[in-house]
């Protein structure tokens, strides 16, 4: 009898650690594909970073493929997209900075993964002859960022071009940026990259 039971708390916990496990999923509905991660927060180790003061940069890829039976698929095109989570310790909330500036700010970690599991609806839909068929694979990758990295993610989401990137910044500076970034890596945080597939569509299905 302890034997099964053990053999049951085990199966337990298994399914509940799979049910927790990072996920990114690409649903197509009207031709139109929604992006959508989840249990990216789950094991509370990017929380842990993010409280130690390394925020974490989002960056999705949405790639469209039109599908070719006598040769490889075809690249068509592709979109992509930033976010940044980050803790504000004065406050004792979390922020989310997205694309184009705006900020959330989120008075959980509980709060932020709910966020962060809302799906982004994205504008690209493929267009070809009668029967030609589509798909859309799109990428995850989390990172974390120190104090320069955010500094100048953060313009760019704003829209304002960075010294690193206009050349206003001298050589000596852009070298120590680089060191900093290679510390961060050799550090070993962690990161976390994930990739879906949408089901194939046919241009003319409804």
């Amino acid at each position: 009898m302890r034997l099964v039971w053990g053999a049951v708390v085990s199966l337990v916990l298994a399914s509940a650690a799979a049910a927790q496990s990072p996920t990114l999923t690409v649903t197509v509905q009207s031709n139109v594909p929604r992006v959508r991660s989840s249990g990216l927060l789950a094991d509370g180790k990017f929380v842990g970073l993010m409280r130690s003061g390394f925020p974490l940069r989002l960056h999705y890829r949405l790639e469209l493929w039109r599908v070719r039976s006598s040769w490889f698929d075809q690249y068509i095109r592709e979109v992509s997209w930033d976010a940044v989570a980050r803790n504000d310790p004065l406050a004792d909330d979390f922020m989310l900075i997205r694309q184009g500036g705006s900020i959330t700010r989120y008075a959980t970690s509980e709060e932020l993964a709910s966020a962060l599991e809302i799906p982004y609806t994205v504008t690209m839909r493929p267009s070809g002859a009668e029967g030609e068929r589509f798909y859309f694979v799109a990428r995850l990758e989390v990172t974390t960022l120190n104090d320069t990295d955010l500094q100048e993610l953060s313009r760019w989401l704003s829209g304002d071009v960075g010294p690193a990137v206009s050349g206003g910044e001298n050589f000596g500076g852009a070298l120590a940026r680089g060191a900093q970034r290679v510390l961060v890596r050799l550090a070993g945080l962690p990161r976390q990259r994930l990739e879906a597939r949408s089901p194939t569509i046919r241009i003319g299905d409804r």
